[in-house]
């Protein structure tokens, strides 16, 4: 083989490589922004289970820790109510804290029970997209 086959045949084994590498890391994000917005409509859903009046839901921030794994989003509820959900892994636990100090007296309501087969709640949600 002369030595100008040698370098096509590697100039086009590089360009594959680069093309494939691009690919995986588009699909990847992409796949990353729906694991949020899943993750956000469980969110959802637990506020809708477990409290009175849920009306609309926007996230305004999400933090990753990769050293813990856990995963924060902040949310306003009702344009009143600041909140924070801790996620322990994506499709982990939820644990949900009120910002009181934000939050200028107004609380949520905790339902006695919660509703186990709640359907589609009609609640206005504002997704965040991490950055």
């Amino acid at each position: 083989m002369t030595v100008k086959k040698k370098v096509i045949i590697l100039l086009g084994i590089v360009a594959i490589l680069v093309m494939r590498g691009i690919a995986m890391f588009n699909s990847f994000t992409g796949k990353e922004e729906s694991k949020y917005k899943y993750e956000q409509n469980r969110m959802v859903e637990y506020l809708a289970q477990n409290y009175e009046g849920i009306e609309k839901v926007e996230f305004t921030e999400i933090d990753h820790n990769a050293m813990t794994g856990t995963y924060n989003f902040d949310a306003t509820v009702n344009d009143k109510i600041e909140v924070r959900f801790v996620l322990r892994g994506l499709k982990g636990d939820i644990y949900m804290n009120e910002l009181y100090s934000r939050n200028f007296g107004n609380r949520l309501i905790k339902l006695d029970e919660p509703i186990d087969n709640l359907g589609k709640p009609k609640i206005r949600i504002v997704y965040k997209e991490e950055r």
